[in-house]
């Protein structure tokens, strides 16, 4: 019995859901709603013969693709930024056309599938990602009040845990204005008390999990890296060797070559960059706080002398990612080589 594919170019409300032959042949063309169910419905007739069930990454993927496998169907998840590469050759972009490209893709078996995270997974991922957003809309908001009375010759001052406005000295400010900074100290509160209540959050959960635990008898590694690691990495065994993890991160330099010309840039920046950027700090702690004879350490201080500090941080952040990985898989603490 001949194979089909399906591609399905999903968004918040419908899916377009095109159905190819093996030959390449359209079978069917049509939408239907963005839920397990209704898709399931519209492609039941061709369930035999249907052999890969497609769909790009995006913000519904994890979810959807989840649902689909619990129904039997054969769905698989593709890494959009190659999936989009793909589909750039069309003239014009519509959902009917994505999905015909992507069931195209399908069938010629030109594609990367991306990692579908786990539900744990993705829940402690989404306790991360608001731990973020709070602590950036909160600096916003406190450096927007610092600056707005530095117009009128005001300060921001901290008092133990809160901030008060604290105006020119033998002058009061207006009390409208007085208002609108006492109401945004009084939300930068808020923010603070739920950063700190999530903050607490992410210890208890990597103080629990044994993997966490793991990775943070590395030195400069902490709860909230060990947890964003353990959350982005999800399964250790999606990896063949743990040096891919480096550049899964983007944390490897980028290669060009064409012809006579060969030459090695800057990192690649792909992938979570929250954890990149916290392998990097853990990085610089290592390097300027640390006192421990790590071979790291020492690797990366005389680095810094010939490359500058910035590149030995990175470099040693890259290293550091292939031993987390390593103690992952192998299930062994850290331990120091002189």
């Amino acid at each position: 019995m001949a194979k089909m594919y399906a591609g399905l170019d999903v968004s918040d409300k419908e899916t377009a859901i095109c159905v190819l032959s093996a030959n390449g042949d359209i079978v069917l063309e049509t939408s239907a709603a963005t839920n397990a169910a209704a898709i399931g419905d519209v492609l039941k007739p061709y369930r035999r013969v249907l052999d890969k069930v497609g769909h790009e990454s995006c913000a519904k993927a994890m979810w959807l693709n989840r649902e689909l496998i619990r129904k039997k169907w054969p769905a698989i998840c593709l890494d959009a930024m190659h999936t989009h590469a793909a589909l750039a050759a069309n003239k014009n972009k519509t959902d009917r056309n994505d999905a015909r490209g992507i069931a195209e893709v399908l069938c010629r078996g030109i594609y990367t599938t991306a990692h579908v995270r786990t539900e744990v997974s993705q829940k402690w991922r989404s306790v991360l990602t608001h731990r973020k957003a709070i602590l950036r809309k909160r600096l916003d908001l406190e450096r927007l009040t610092a600056a707005n009375l530095k117009l009128v010759g005001g300060t921001l001052v901290r008092d133990g845990k809160n901030w008060i406005a604290k105006p020119q000295a033998r002058r009061r400010l207006d009390s409208d204005f007085v208002d609108v900074i006492n109401g945004t100290i009084r939300l930068i509160r808020v923010l603070r008390d739920e950063g700190e209540r999530l903050d607490a959050m992410v210890m208890k959960l990597a103080d629990g999990d044994p993997v966490c635990r793991r990775l943070m008898t590395m030195p400069g590694v902490g709860p909230v890296t060990a947890f964003s690691f353990r959350c982005a990495v999800d399964d250790p065994y999606r990896f063949s060797s743990s040096r891919t993890v480096a550049a899964h991160f983007g944390l490897t330099p980028r290669t060009y070559q064409s012809g006579e010309s060969s030459y090695t840039g800057h990192i690649s920046r792909r992938g979570d960059s929250e954890v990149r950027s916290l392998l990097y700090q853990s990085a610089a702690c290592v390097l300027n706080i640390s006192k421990s004879p790590w071979r790291l350490r020492l690797w990366g201080k005389e680095l810094a002398k010939r490359k500058g500090f910035k590149v030995a941080a990175v470099a040693c952040a890259r290293r550091m990612a292939v031993i987390l990985h390593r103690m992952w898989i192998t299930e062994r603490d850290f331990q120091l080589v002189t």
